[in-house]
């Protein structure tokens, strides 16, 4: 019986840091993605939109791969992928809005104003931290749902 939780601890915590870890690059991959594709002048509001949504999108998909259980019937598959995207999305909009705060108070702390009057594109700060706090967002969920069913099915053979 020790053996079988044993074996579950291994395997959430591996799927914890693969799921970090595929978070975090699919993320960054997802950036550069956005900021090759979209130019720059298109508008604070529209490149705010679609590097903080790509960047959930992409850490979604790359828990989701860390988080996946072939075995596991589909509704809990869904409502696994479900709580790992709203991690994801709201981890990213919520670290972004920190990120962001802390990226414009850098730039003036600089230059001692805001180049050009205004900013044009996302700050990195921003774009960090909605990288960070997606993927910890997206993981946490997805290892409390893991957790959850570990107790509440009582079967440490559910991993």
């Amino acid at each position: 019986m020790i053996a079988s939780w044993d074996m579950a601890l291994v395997t959430t915590f591996g799927r914890t840091i693969m799921g970090l870890l595929a978070a975090l690059m699919l993320g960054f991959i997802g950036y550069l993605f956005w900021s090759v594709s979209f130019p720059p002048l298109a508008g604070l509001t529209f490149q705010t939109f679609t590097v903080v949504n790509t960047i959930a999108v992409v850490v979604t998909f790359g828990t989701s791969i860390a988080w996946f259980k072939l075995e596991a019937e589909w509704k809990t598959r869904i409502v696994a992928l479900l709580l790992i995207a709203i991690g994801a999305f709201i981890g990213g909009w919520i670290g972004y809005d920190y990120g962001f705060d802390k990226g414009v108070a850098a730039i003036v702390k600089e230059y001692g104003h805001i180049p050009g009057g205004q900013l044009r594109v996302p700050t990195h700060d921003g774009i960090r931290w909605s990288l960070v706090s997606g993927a910890v967002g997206a993981n946490g969920l997805a290892l409390g749902h893991h957790i959850w069913r570990l107790l509440r099915y009582n079967d440490p053979f559910d991993f």
